[in-house]
C-alpha cells in the first residue's frame, strides 16, 4: 500500500472525504496503479474500483432507552429539584432581609458600620431572620453602652 499513497489521497479529494474513508478494490489495484490523473481517479471511481467508505452513524439506542426511562418517570433527580427550590427560598428571604437592613441604615436606627457588620452577618448565614437581626444588633448596642 506504500506506493498507492499519493492515489489515495487523489481518490479523496475527487470524493471529498478523508483518506481513511477512501477504498480501494484489491482485485483492481493493478489499474489503481497505472491512474496518474485525478481524471483517471474519477474513471475508475465510476467503474466502482475506488469507492467511499459509509459513515459510521451515532447509535440511538441508549438515548432511546433513557427517554422510555424518562417516560416512566424514572431519572428525575429529585435532589436537583430539591436543591433549585431551596435556592430561590434562599433569595426570597435573603433579599427581604437586606431591604429589612436597609430601612434601618436609611431611618438611621443603626450606624453603617453596624449595617455592613449585620450584612456580613447575612451572607454568612448567622442571622436567618428579622428577629435575628433586631436580636443581633440590640446585643451590640448594649456592648457599645457598657
Amino acid at each position: 500500500m506504500k506506493n498507492l499513497t499519493s492515489k489515495k489521497t487523489m481518490a479523496a479529494k475527487v470524493l471529498n472525504v478523508g483518506v481513511n474513508k477512501v477504498w480501494f478494490d484489491p482485485s483492481r489495484l493493478a489499474e489503481i496503479k497505472e491512474a496518474i490523473t485525478k481524471q483517471d481517479i474519477a474513471d475508475l471511481i465510476k467503474d466502482k474500483a475506488i469507492k467511499k467508505r459509509p459513515n459510521k452513524g451515532v447509535k440511538r439506542r441508549a438515548g432511546r432507552l433513557k427517554l422510555k426511562r424518562k417516560r416512566k418517570g424514572r431519572k428525575r433527580k429529585e435532589g436537583k429539584i430539591k436543591f433549585r427550590i431551596k435556592k430561590q427560598d434562599y433569595h426570597k428571604r435573603i433579599r427581604k432581609l437586606r431591604n429589612f437592613l436597609k430601612t434601618f441604615k436609611d431611618n438611621k436606627k443603626i450606624t453603617n458600620e453596624q449595617y455592613t457588620q449585620a450584612y456580613g452577618w447575612l451572607k454568612a448565614g448567622v442571622i436567618k431572620n428579622k428577629q435575628g437581626i433586631i436580636e443581633k444588633l440590640n446585643l451590640k448596642k448594649d456592648n457599645q453602652t457598657k
